[in-house]
């Protein structure tokens, strides 16, 4: 009485369910006999410790332990023996300690882990290292497939060892030596053996002292970085008849390096060159061409004139570094003829070069797509250089200064001008070194933003001087000048 008749269709269709039967009476009823309890606590017992990677392929399973870190790897390889055998079937990288006990234990973990394709022997400086028997192992374990190699402080492998091992792995890509004892044999063994390589950087060797010249190059090398050589010079023909190279770095590599570079051919393909703490004048900077990407660091020899040759005929220049160490060699005059010819400039980072806004002027007319400027240390660089700037370089975003004698009335202009500009808020002590006015947390990007080399420290533990200067753009207590877009309103109250 008194409902209507659409809520008793409700509840005729929405009856409450009896409660469930209690366990006494699931006891004696047929439906829960004793037989279908334990079946039910079988499967349930089952379901528990049941293995669901079990119906997953040996491919599938790999591909999820690809995804996975070196400690997750580890940690999963111990859960049963068909992870185990997973887990080093798939495993591409294996980084060794390469001292004299790893010669014992080489023969079980080079057959455990056969698909390995990147290899490096590390060996503390300190330690005797392993010798050619091991490199013997690793050539029959992993010959074939071994695509890149670095070898550390292996300071027992000879020549003889190098080649043995160039001779079984035939399709090796990468080769990266360092503080090793062997000489120009065992590199020219893996040039001749290893036709498919593309990357060789040989760093500390210390063989090369009485080594002969290489003579022979490198059909499909890419890149060759020489770091720390005594008598680096016998790389020379890889330089100069390597058809393919690309990228070449000279690292405080003793000696006289002008003939080598003037060696180079007018057609050759080389576009990104480093050249750090050399003996290198304008006689052997002047006969390249066709660059696009130079970093000049500490070569007091090179001067306007070199700069200005270079300029002239590599226009498709995209990214110049120049630490001119103080020397004041690198100046107005370089730099404007840089501006005139190279109007593809993107990245322009000066360190210890006095440039004052005659050059910046030009540079900012003819280089309309700079989009990134860092300059440290500069005496010359002022508030009128800032506002040339501000005023000029319409298509600036990141801007790096440090040790600069700017004051806060070019920052004002700084605030006025570049439209692009991401601007935030910094100061300028007395010392005219600007400093974070508000957070003083750096961009973790900073480095990949201004183009900035790697700063790791190197294997001593201390970064070197190029990378410490080169630092400056990174650390807290260097200025680095990183503006965001403010309103107009809160620059004029600031």
């Amino acid at each position: 009485m008194g409902q209507c008749p659409s809520a008793s269709r409700h509840h005729r269709h929405h009856r409450k369910l009896p409660p469930p039967p209690s366990p006494a009476a699931q006891a004696t009823s047929p439906r829960f006999s004793s037989d279908g309890a334990a079946a039910a606590a079988e499967d349930a017992a089952a379901a528990a410790t049941a293995d669901y990677t079990s119906d997953l392929p040996e491919e599938l399973l790999a591909v999820v332990f690809g995804f996975l870190g070196s400690g997750d790897r580890k940690r999963c390889s111990l859960v049963c023996r068909r992870w185990l055998a997973a887990e080093a079937a798939s495993r591409l990288r294996l980084a060794l300690d390469a001292r004299a006990p790893l010669l014992a234990a080489a023969p079980g973990i080079l057959a455990r882990f056969s698909a390995v394709s990147k290899l490096a022997l590390k060996c503390d400086r300190r330690a005797e290292s392993v010798g050619d028997p091991a490199l013997a192992l690793v050539a029959q374990r992993l010959g074939p497939g071994l695509r890149r190699l670095k070898l550390r402080s292996v300071r027992a492998v000879t020549d003889h060892g190098v080649a043995t091992l160039a001779a079984a792995a035939g399709n090796l890509r990468k080769l990266s030596v360092g503080s090793c004892a062997f000489g120009a044999k065992g590199i020219e063994a893996v040039l001749r053996s290893c036709p498919q390589l593309e990357e060789l950087s040989v760093k500390r060797l210390r063989g090369l002292a009485n080594s002969e010249p290489v003579a022979i190059s490198g059909p499909r090398l890419q890149s060759l970085s020489l770091k720390e050589l005594y008598n680096g010079q016998c790389f020379s023909c890889l330089i100069t008849q390597s058809p393919n190279l690309k990228t070449l770095k000279v690292i405080r590599c003793s000696g006289d390096w002008d003939p080598v570079l003037q060696a180079v051919p007018q057609d050759a393909l080389l576009a990104e060159l480093h050249l750090e703490k050399l003996q290198v004048s304008d006689h052997g900077v002047s006969a390249l061409c066709g660059l696009e990407v130079l970093y000049l660091a500490k070569a007091p020899e090179v001067t306007d004139v070199g700069l200005a040759a270079l300029a002239t005929k590599s226009p498709l220049l995209r990214k110049l570094h120049v630490d001119g160490w103080k020397a004041n060699r690198i100046g107005d005059r370089g730099l404007a003829t840089v501006a005139r010819k190279c109007a593809a400039l993107q990245e322009l980072v000066l360190i210890g070069v006095n440039l004052t806004s005659v050059s910046l002027e030009l540079i900012a007319a003819n280089c309309p797509t700079l989009e990134r400027l860092a300059l440290c240390g500069s005496d010359t660089f002022g508030d009128a250089e800032i506002s040339c700037v501000a005023t000029k370089c319409a298509s600036l975003r990141k801007l790096c200064i440090k040790a600069c004698p700017v004051s806060d009335a070019g920052m004002d202009k700084l605030a006025e001008g570049c439209p692009r500009l991401v601007k935030d808020a910094r100061s300028v002590d007395e010392s005219g070194v600007l400093e974070n006015a508000g957070s003083d947390t750096v961009p973790d990007d900073l480095d990949d933003q201004i183009g900035i080399p790697d700063l790791s420290c190197g294997s001593s533990g201390r970064p070197s001087g190029w990378k410490a200067r080169l630092g400056a753009f990174m650390s807290r207590s260097l200025s680095v000048s990183v503006f965001r877009r403010r309103l107009q309103a809160s620059s004029c109250n600031s």
